[in-house]
């Protein structure tokens, strides 16, 4: 395992998922391998709201949480293409010409995490970029996913997407199962 994805782990302490994610599956409707350490984190049980506002997608997130899903990220990637290409949004000026954007996470003010995958590359790790709600900012980062979630935990990444201001320290993570009952 990798060491971010168990100090994640070990801090947040989450309940291991039901039954395991089928990866294949995933991958297979992703077009696109998932990092090691995402899946390690989420096969923990690290689906869930980390920081008060990072929401991590998760495969299958069940009723209510089709925004978080993990598997919708190659169609959601679909809508984007449909955006750059109508100039409604720009893309990251260096996006190679057949890499695609698949989001992992977002937040609740409209901020998009995804990996970038390019063709022929590795997942081990995917570029990652981060949007703004409108496509005006993108912001990359060279780390493994979990990598930069650690980052975040321990305020030591610096975005001007990501402020730390933001951040409900009193809830470091909190399982979707949970959010929706607070929510009721």
């Amino acid at each position: 395992m990798t060491a971010s994805a168990q100090q994640l782990i070990d801090t947040a302490r989450p309940a291991p998922p039901a039954g395991p994610f089928d990866w294949g599956q995933v991958e297979y409707r992703l077009g696109a391998p998932v990092p090691q350490d995402y899946r390690e984190l989420l096969d923990a049980g690290g689906g869930g709201l980390w920081l008060g506002f990072v929401r991590l997608y998760v495969p299958a997130p069940g009723p209510g949480l089709q925004h978080v899903d993990l598997e919708r990220s190659g169609l959601e990637f679909e809508q984007l293409q449909d955006l750059f290409e109508d100039e409604v949004v720009g893309p990251p000026d260096d996006l190679h010409p057949g890499s695609r954007l698949l989001p992992w996470a977002s937040t609740g003010t409209g901020v998009t995490l995804y990996w970038q995958v390019s063709p022929g590359t590795a997942a081990e790790p995917y570029p990652i970029r981060v949007s703004d709600r409108n496509g005006d900012v993108w912001e990359r980062y060279d780390l493994p996913t979990t990598d930069l979630l650690l980052g975040l935990v321990r305020g030591e990444v610096r975005s001007e997407l990501l402020d730390g201001s933001w951040t409900d320290c009193d809830a470091l993570f909190t399982p979707y199962a949970e959010e929706e009952a607070q929510g009721e």
